[in-house]
């Protein structure tokens, strides 16, 4: 009996065939449930306000950069957690079907395209997302750690315009953060609570 080999060109996401494969896991923001939204936007915009307001607020600030700089702080975490999400997520992706995992979750249910995803499909977007998320800031704090040297040179002469730079980077770091926290947390609200519930 003759196999058909499978193709990056056969993959796709939903209807209709999306071309932009490497932000795939951002597919994760369109699932549909009513309580997702709430976590995905609105708990992570407030936790965002709240962080920037504090860095404006407090005296002395936060040191950013250095050694002992959130920066710093931020990255070295990263370095160990983004491995460990991919890992989760092809042990998740690529595990044996069951009937457990491969069910669809109780209550109601998670949408995408129209249509209800196992609770396999929804945990390997979730940790998906939580890798990209990952990255994107892992790669964001090399940069900023990297251009840190330049942009005071840049900026010696503008004061005005080496604040504005400090302070939407603070905004920045504050927004990805809150986002990054709140997903790893209803993160492990789900795999607690919700994967291992057997009522329904």
């Amino acid at each position: 009996m003759g196999t058909h080999q499978v193709e990056l060109s056969d993959v796709h996401s939903g209807p209709p065939p999306s071309r932009k494969r490497l932000l795939a896991p951002l597919r994760y923001l369109s699932i549909k449930h009513p309580e997702k939204s709430v976590y995905d936007f609105v708990v992570p915009a407030a936790w965002t306000l709240a962080l920037f307001a504090g860095y404006c607020f407090v005296e002395p600030k936060p040191q950013l950069f250095g050694d002992s700089g959130l920066i710093k702080l931020v990255r070295d975490l990263l370095i160990m957690a983004v491995p460990f999400m991919v890992g989760a997520l092809a042990a998740v992706a690529m595990g044996a079907p069951g009937l457990h995992l491969d069910r669809r979750i109780v209550g109601a249910p998670l949408l995408l395209d129209g249509e209800a995803l196992t609770l396999r499909q929804f945990v390997c977007y979730l940790l998906g997302y939580l890798c990209f998320i990952g990255l994107a800031m892992l790669i964001a704090t090399v940069g900023a750690a990297l251009l840190h040297d330049a942009i005071l040179v840049w900026t010696k002469a503008r004061p005005n315009v080496r604040q504005t730079i400090l302070f939407t980077g603070a905004f920045g770091l504050s927004a990805a953060l809150s986002v990054l926290t709140v997903t790893v947390l209803w993160a492990l609200y789900f795999l607690t609570a919700v994967v291992n519930r057997t009522d329904g």
